[in-house]
């Protein structure tokens, strides 16, 4: 089992997004995001958090591979749980947080009309979201990069996630 369940929280997200646990929540960043998300999924996820983690939690203890975990997340353990998690992969990659069960109304046959309704986690969710490391961009109006950057290539994406491939 995990040290804790910010650990838990962390190498689960790593598992959902596809980006390295060390480069989500870094151990020494000042930034407090990661805990923002921790703390939005556990104040709106309530017992199906809990749930989540210790599901992860078991399964690592039992060697499990990412594909199986998955399985357990996504398939063997409801809607609730499935659905929990989709929202915290959408936490991560665009700083918002978006209500499992209204997610689980846009999966259904007769899906409402418009995108789903979402709440930004805060200012510095929205500019850290993954999403723009993976576009390899940066949010209007904020960019943390210096003056010319868009001169030379960007980074790889490796450099970015920390994945291999």
């Amino acid at each position: 089992m995990a040290s804790d369940p910010m650990t838990s929280f962390v190498n689960l997200s790593a598992l959902l997004t596809g980006i390295n646990a060390a480069n989500l929540a870094p151990p020494l960043s000042p930034s407090t995001v990661p805990q923002q998300y921790f703390d939005t999924a556990q104040k709106n996820g309530g017992a199906t958090f809990t749930q989540l983690l210790s599901i992860y939690d078991n399964a690592v203890a039992q060697g499990l591979s990412g594909a199986q975990i998955a399985a357990q997340v996504f398939q063997d353990n409801g809607a609730d749980v499935c659905y929990l998690a989709r929202s915290i992969m959408l936490a991560w990659y665009l700083g918002s947080w978006y209500d499992p069960k209204v997610l689980q109304a846009y999966n259904s046959p007769t899906p409402p009309p418009g995108p789903p309704p979402s709440v930004v986690i805060s200012m510095d969710a929205y500019t850290q979201g993954w999403a723009w490391n993976v576009a390899q961009a940066h949010p209007m109006g904020y960019s943390n990069y210096t003056f010319g950057y868009w001169a030379n290539n960007p980074p790889s994406l490796a450099d970015f996630t920390g994945a291999t491939s």
